[in-house]
């Protein structure tokens, strides 16, 4: 899915843009059931919601007009008619349960690879005994900012524990243990376990793909 994205969505505003497309689209067709929906409502959401002040500092947050934005997208289909443009969120089908195995030797391919981790799918890092479960969210970001964000929710969470908790000691060896992983001193391996095979890496040059049970 990602080899056909035109724009980098490892950006976290354009991840944040899609998603809210993708929830307008799927809000809209639960209550009127409509397939095809105006651009005009969710553009004119969006850079208010988001705090632009016009819809041209939102268009070149986005690089160029909307329609072309949410064209780029292989996933969603827009169409003219008359001075109005629609637009149609299409949902992936699933492909067969895999795992995704990379090896990671350089800070450079964290920053450089692209992640996206379906809502069923679990990532580890065997090394540190580590994972991240589903969440029954579709996640896009670089492999750096998922370690990243993993390390930010378990400090998080050690702080809401007491100064002496063993879980908080255990877990805050674990915080430190994924910040060294971001300089990758020594490489080190991040499995994918996607039982929908909806998870993508952008390049796949350095994935081994497993398919088949779990």
């Amino acid at each position: 899915m990602l080899a056909g994205f035109q724009v980098n969505v490892s950006h976290q505003e354009i991840e944040r843009i899609v998603s809210e497309v993708e929830k307008w689209y799927e809000t809209a067709q639960e209550q009127a059931g409509v397939e095809w929906l105006p651009t005009d409502g969710i553009s004119n959401f969006l850079f208010n919601d988001l705090g632009y002040e016009d819809m041209d500092e939102f268009e070149d947050a986005i690089q160029g007009s909307f329609q072309d934005f949410l064209g780029a997208f292989p996933h969603i289909d827009v169409r003219e008619e008359g001075e109005k443009v629609f637009f149609k969120v299409r949902r992936p089908e699933p492909g067969p349960p895999r795992k995704l195995r990379m090896t990671i030797t350089s800070s450079k391919q964290l920053i450089d690879t692209t992640f996206l981790k379906a809502p069923d799918a679990h990532l580890e890092v065997p090394a540190l005994e580590f994972s991240v479960g589903a969440d029954q969210k579709r996640h896009i970001d670089s492999l750096y900012n998922h370690v990243v964000a993993a390390r930010d929710d378990l400090e998080l969470h050690a702080q809401s524990l007491g100064d002496t908790s063993e879980e908080r000691q255990a877990i805050l060896d674990t915080v430190q243990g994924l910040t060294s992983l971001l300089d990758v001193d020594t490489p080190f391996e991040i499995v994918v376990t996607d039982p929908s095979g909806l998870s993508d890496f952008r390049p796949m040059d350095d994935v081994k793909v497993e398919e088949g049970p779990l």
